[in-house]
C-alpha cells in the first residue's frame, strides 16, 4: 500500500501529493552528576532547520514501524536492536508546502505534483547508542536536554510533540 497519492484528475504538476512520513524523538539517559538526564537527537537538515530523523514511506512497508526502523537506521546509524519503542506514544502532525529547489525539478522530472500535504508520524524511542552515523540527508546531529532541544527545533509543530514526549516520559 502505497501512502504517496496525487489527485488524477488534475494533472502534474498542478495538482496536491498527499504524503505520509514516519519517524521517531528519540532519547537517551545520562547520569550526570548522580542525577538521570534526559537527551533527545535533533538532527540539521541540509536547508538549515532542526528536527527529529524521519521520512517517506516505501511501497511495501505496510505497518509505520517498518518506516521508523529503516529511516532511523538510515539517517542515523542506529539500528532497531539500539532502539526501544515506547508503544504508547504515537503523535502526528500535518503541513502543506510546494516544492523548490531540486526536490521541484525532480517532481517535474518524474510528472509528480509540486503541491505537498503531509502527514509526518513520530513515536518515541530510547537508544542504546549514542554515536550517530550521518547520511548525506544530514549536515550535524546533537543531543539535547529538553528545555535547549524545544529551543533549537525549528517548527512549533515540532517543539510541541517533543514538549509532549518529555511529558509523557515523565509521567
Amino acid at each position: 500500500m502505497s501512502y504517496v497519492r496525487q489527485f488524477p484528475q488534475i494533472t502534474a504538476p498542478y495538482c496536491i501529493a498527499l504524503e505520509k512520513s514516519v519517524g521517531a524523538i528519540i532519547f537517551r539517559v545520562v547520569h550526570k552528576d548522580n542525577q538521570q538526564q534526559l537527551q533527545f537527537l535533533l538532527m540539521r537538515y541540509p536547508h538549515g532547520h532542526w528536527e527529529f530523523p524521519r521520512g517517506h514511506v516505501e511501497q511495501g512497508e505496510d505497518h509505520e514501524h517498518i518506516t521508523m526502523y529503516r529511516e532511523i537506521e538510515e539517517e542515523t546509524g542506529i539500528s532497531k536492536k539500539d532502539l526501544k519503542v515506547d508503544g504508547t506514544f504515537r503523535e502526528h502532525f500535518c503541513f502543506s508546502y510546494r516544492a523548490q529547489g531540486d526536490e521541484k525539478n525532480d517532481r517535474i522530472k518524474n510528472k509528480k505534483c509540486l503541491f505537498i500535504r503531509k502527514k509526518v508520524v513520530f513515536y518515541l524511542a530510547q537508544s542504546t547508542k549514542k554515536d550517530i552515523e550521518l547520511s548525506h540527508e544530514h549536515k550535524e546531529f546533537t543531543w539535547l536536554p529538553i528545555e535547549q532541544a524545544i529551543n533549537k527545533l525549528t517548527f512549533a509543530n515540532a517543539r510541541k510533540i517533543i514538549a509532549k514526549a518529555n511529558s509523557h516520559l515523565r509521567e
